[in-house]
Parts: C-alpha cells; structure tokens; sequence
C-alpha cells in the first residue's frame, strides 16, 4: 500500500453487492455449491464426497437442530453446528462425523463452484452472450462509480468486481489486493484502486496458513490481456491450497489463524479509520459476525471526523443501532445495488 494514494472514499461489498451477476445470497449458498459440475475425475469426486455428506448433515440438522418454520438450514448455521459439534450422537451420521479434512474439501469445492460460475459469466457478459447487455450495463455502471484512489473492502469470494475495474482500467493483479506475488504482474501497470478481500479471494494460492499470498491464479482466464507469462492450467492451482485463504460461513470465524488475511484485516482497519466517506453496499451486518463488527466498532470509533456512513441495502439491518453507538448518523438508500449504481445523486441523511 506505500505506493497506493488513497482518495479518502471507501466501499464496503456484501454479497447483494454480486447477487445482480447470479451469485448468491448466504440463504441461497447451499443450494448454489450443489449445483456442482465438472470433468475433472478427482475434484468431482472430492465434490460428490463432501457434498453428499453436507446433505447428510442438513437432514439430521433440520430435524434435530433448526427452529425454522420451514425447517430450512443455511450453510452457516449448519456448518457452525459441524465445526461445533461434528456430528449427531444416535444417528448415522455420528458414525461418520465431519472432520477438518471435510472443511477443506468444502473449501475446494467452493473455490472450484465460484471460479466456474465467473469462467462462464466473463464468456457471457464480455464476450457478449445471452444475458451479457444487462449485467455488462450494471458493471459499466458501477466501474463509473468507482474513482482512482477508491478502496474496496469486501466479505465476497467472488472475483467479479476486480473482473469488472480490471476491464475497466481501474485494478490490476499486480498490487491491487494491497500486496505483490514476486514478479507476477510485474509488466502490468499498478492499481489505481484496492480490493482487500476480508474472508479471501478463490483466486488466491496460500500454500501454508503462516504464509502470505504466493500467487494469484487463472490471471489469463480471468484478466484477459494480461502480461503475466506464468500461465497455470484453470481451477487446478486454485484448488491446490485446499482453499484454505477463504473464511468458512461460520459463526466461529477465526482470522488470527490465517498470516495473509489477518495482514488484510489489518490494512482495512487502517482504511476505515482514514475514511472520508464510507458507503457500505449489499452488506447486513450479521448480529453473529463479532470478527467483523469489531473491526467496524473499533476502527470507527477512532475516526472522529467521520459522521456518517451511507448503508445501500432494501434493509439497513443492525447498521442503524450499531453506528449509533459511535454517534454516526446512517444515510439509507434502500435500494439493491444494480438499482443504485444507477442514481446520480445521493441521498441526504436520515432524520
């Protein structure tokens, strides 16, 4: 970040800020890693595996454990009781409990299930396919939005918005996630903006929990044009760490055990108490996510000349009650993200 000038304007993505691209919401996360397909022998064996496990898992949870009327588990209740609790003493599954291996083959599976669906988007969108026009125009819209010297914080895996700035000029490879892989992207010119992904990136390769980085992968499927010659096979190099640079959707998330991301955590603290201007896009605040309302709480507390952030959302959730605490008045705009990125003036604040 020492040759990265800030602009003093920082976006905070959630997931509503990629649902207008087909990725999923955290309810609809399960149902969207099972709609699971590859030719690879081993990784669609690994998916059946941990998968038809998973599903295992949800049966007796939605019977024993959920209170939803419906009996519908999310992914992050069920794999909260999983890591809690790892199986269901007098039931089938207890012969057979989830495991740490489970929670990285999950992790795989995830990296793997994101990585295509964004292989397939990129075909369809700038390649001008069936529903390119609506989202290219959302991206076009949003990258318009976005200024030199912006940073982006996101809780997204995804790798749609460093697709979407990287077409546009705005974000490249080379630096833009606040750090350099040795000389990968060393020919590209730097970011003009930042992406610190706080729960990871499918497109990061860590090759031990106490290391860093070590490279960004599928630069040529992805960011196409790019000057990088290291090429590597799609998805496999990806897949290779176990997808262990990504933050399962749990209520125990721990980011101390993990060097690159609790680097990431750090720099975003920073961030956030040098903001100007905040605008939080797609993003609920979950009332059980402490790691990451601790790092809101204590970082804007200590930025005093911040008064208000801006929360884009058809809800504001816990935002109101949570800002409130630190004096900071919430300006609503109760619309989805692909409905914002449109507006050309913002609202004033909440009275």
């Amino acid at each position: 970040m020492s040759t990265f000038v800030s602009s003093g304007k920082v976006f905070v993505l959630g997931a509503g800020a990629s649902a207008f691209a087909g990725y999923p919401l955290a309810t609809g996360l399960l149902s969207f890693i099972r709609n699971f397909n590859s030719f690879e022998v081993k990784t669609k064996e690994k998916a059946s595996r941990v998968i038809g496990k998973l599903n295992d898992a949800e049966f007796f949870f939605s019977r024993s454990v959920v209170r939803d009327p419906n009996g519908v588990a999310n992914l992050e209740e069920l794999l909260t009781y999983l890591e809690l609790y790892h199986s269901f003493p007098g039931t089938l599954f207890g012969l057979n409990p989830w495991d740490s291996s489970d929670s990285a083959d999950i992790r795989a599976v995830i990296t793997f299930r994101f990585l295509e669906y964004q292989y397939d988007l990129n075909k369809s969108t700038w390649l001008k396919g069936a529903h390119g026009e609506t989202v290219g125009k959302v991206s076009e819209a949003w990258s318009g939005r976005i200024k030199p010297g912006d940073v982006i914080l996101t809780f997204n895996w995804d790798i749609l918005h460093e697709v979407i700035l990287w077409h546009s000029g705005l974000w490249s490879y080379r630096d833009g996630y606040s750090f350099k892989c040795d000389a990968q992207g060393q020919r590209e010119q730097p970011s003009k903006t930042l992406i610190l992904k706080l729960h990871g990136s499918v497109n990061w390769v860590q090759q031990d929990d106490d290391d860093l980085v070590a490279y960004i992968a599928d630069v040529k499927d992805f960011f196409p044009d790019s000057e990088d010659w290291n090429w590597r096979p799609r998805y496999n190099e990806a897949q290779a760490d176990s997808g262990r640079k990504l933050v399962l959707p749990t209520y125990l998330k721990d980011i101390s055990s993990n060097r690159a991301l609790l680097d990431i955590w750090a720099k975003a603290h920073r961030v956030i108490t040098e903001a100007r201007e905040l605008v939080v896009v797609g993003y609920s605040l979950n009332a059980a996510d402490h790691p990451a309302r601790l790092l809101f709480g204590t970082a804007l507390l200590e930025n005093a000349a911040l008064d208000r952030v801006t929360v884009v959302s058809p809800n504001t959730g816990e935002w109101i009650g949570f800002l409130g605490q630190m004096n900071k008045q919430v300006v609503p705009v109760r619309q989805k993200f692909e409905d914002w990125v449109f507006e050309a003036t913002p609202p004033g604040p909440a009275g």
